[in-house]
């Protein structure tokens, strides 16, 4: 049995964790967006550069959350 200090350090640290997927999923694509964007602007290509920055940001946010979701069915099994 767990003591509640160890049952809510284990649900901080899911929450923790989720939080983390979504940080890191709004994090790709600003990235993939301002880094298209930036490109758009030195190759005057506007808007092409952002929307495939934006596209490739997020499937690399949506990659990660995959990634996650195995990991949480590998602990489930």
């Amino acid at each position: 049995l767990m003591s509640p200090d160890q049952k809510q350090k284990g649900t901080l640290g899911e929450w923790m964790r989720y939080a983390n997927v979504g940080i890191e999923m709004m994090a790709s694509v600003l990235i993939g967006a301002f880094g298209g964007y930036g490109l758009d602007y030195l190759f005057h290509t506007k808007p092409w550069l952002m929307i495939v920055g934006f596209i490739l940001g997020s499937v690399a946010g949506f990659r990660s959350l995959f990634r996650l979701l195995e990991q949480e069915n590998k602990k489930k099994d």
